[in-house]
């Protein structure tokens, strides 16, 4: 049994035992690692130098021209949105002057709100008139003489 353990034991040492390391380089490894560095100081130097060179004012001027478009072209897409979902402020337009300084996108939403409480309170009210002549209104089946 202690023959066994000691196998065990030796087999578990095998599996941890730290691979040799190499404490002396060769000069070939050496000039290697030179050469490594080398390239890679020269690579940093040219991303340096690139980032630190001066912007060209055409790109520059064609660069914000272009988010200048894209920019309205979505406040474009943005505003018929609007002014398909609230209605154009032209249409609900008074002909007094103050009332079309007041057309802001809030008072918009305001009067959409307020025409749609109108019509729950129509509907509301057209449901009660139903109600009151299913009421009134004798049933077909029986055979009562109305007064």
């Amino acid at each position: 049994m202690s023959n066994k353990q000691s196998t065990t034991s030796e087999m578990i040492e095998e599996e941890y035992e730290e691979p040799t390391k190499l404490y002396q380089l060769t000069e070939t490894h050496k000039s290697a690692i030179r050469v490594i560095r080398r390239i890679k100081y020269f690579v940093a130097r040219r991303k340096f130098q690139q980032a630190r060179k001066p912007y060209d004012v055409r790109d520059v001027i064609e660069q914000y021209s272009q988010g200048h478009l894209n920019m309205m072209v979505r406040i474009k897409e943005l505003q018929r949105r609007l002014d398909q979902t609230l209605g154009k402020p032209g249409s609900w337009y008074e002909k007094n002057e103050r009332d079309r300084q007041k057309m802001t996108i809030t008072s918009r939403l305001t009067r959409v709100e307020s025409q749609v409480n109108k019509m729950d309170h129509k509907i509301d009210h057209v449901l009660f008139l139903l109600n009151t002549l299913v009421k009134i209104k004798p049933n077909p089946d029986t055979k009562e003489d109305p007064i």
